[in-house]
């Protein structure tokens, strides 16, 4: 049956009709190129780019229809210069093609920090505060002062230092700290679960030593073991003469 020239479909109807296949038609068109533009529907999944050289991270995210960009640099110690330590979006998220993401590199240059003001301060604040400022505690000695363990002099391999030297973070300074401990007899302090700069520190207040760090495994970084045994073993009933060195082992967490 000839619909052209059906009475039942006049000039108008037909004109409608094209007008809206054709429409449909655009329409489709219309949205799978769109689908097409925007990749609808294909996404990435980010990779794991930390410790990754940046040229090759940078190589890695290209092959992936992604764009990567270096933002930032950073000082990690430890870790190799020239690699990835940071990225936005994070690793396992899924990004569409052509996203950027942000780099940040590890710098190979160490930071350099002012000393702070320790001498006449507590031992426990000065070690808060050269951790604060990415420093490090190395061996405490002591002499006899008035000024119980209040720190008197600062030192780098044997050379006192002066407030406001520049030092590079990561530096182990060595602290001389004050004591005034009579000669007497006290209840051995509990050491087991503290770490060793916790330990070190209520040693001191006590008057007492830290005597030998035994590792029982192989412990990296150090800063997350724990002691996990002493000797003298802490007794509520058994004294210790001040002035006397407490051994450690320490574990990891």
């Amino acid at each position: 049956m000839n619909l052209g020239h059906s009475p039942k479909f006049p000039a108008w109807a037909r004109h409608i009709a094209l007008m809206g296949l054709t429409g449909l038609f655009f329409l489709f068109v219309l949205d799978k190129g769109i689908d097409a533009f925007t990749r609808h529907g294909q996404a990435v999944v980010m990779p794991r780019l930390a410790g990754v050289d940046a040229t090759l991270a940078l190589q890695q995210l290209e092959a992936l229809g992604l764009v990567g960009i270096i933002h930032d640099t950073l000082y990690v110690e430890g870790a190799i210069p020239g690699s990835v330590c940071l990225q936005d979006p994070a690793e396992n998220s899924e990004v569409k093609e052509g996203r950027t993401v942000y780099l940040s590199i590890v710098s190979g240059e160490v930071p350099m920090v002012r000393l702070p003001n320790l001498v006449d301060v507590s031992l426990r604040k000065a070690t808060m505060d050269l951790k604060r400022l990415g420093l490090q505690v190395g061996d405490i000695s002591t002499r006899p002062d008035i000024a119980h363990n209040v720190v008197l002099d600062v030192r780098l391999q044997g050379r006192s230092m002066a407030m406001g030297t520049l030092v590079a973070k990561g530096t182990k300074l060595d602290l001389e700290v004050g004591m005034s401990v009579p000669d007497s007899l006290i209840p051995i302090p509990e050491l087991v679960g503290l770490n060793v700069d916790e330990a070190r520190m209520l040693l001191h207040e006590n008057g007492l030593f830290l005597g030998q760090i035994i590792e029982e495994t192989t412990i990296s970084p150090a800063d997350r073991a724990f002691i996990v045994r002493q000797f003298p073993e802490s007794n509520s009933d058994e004294l210790i003469r001040t002035l006397t060195p407490i051994d450690v082992w320490i574990a990891p967490e």
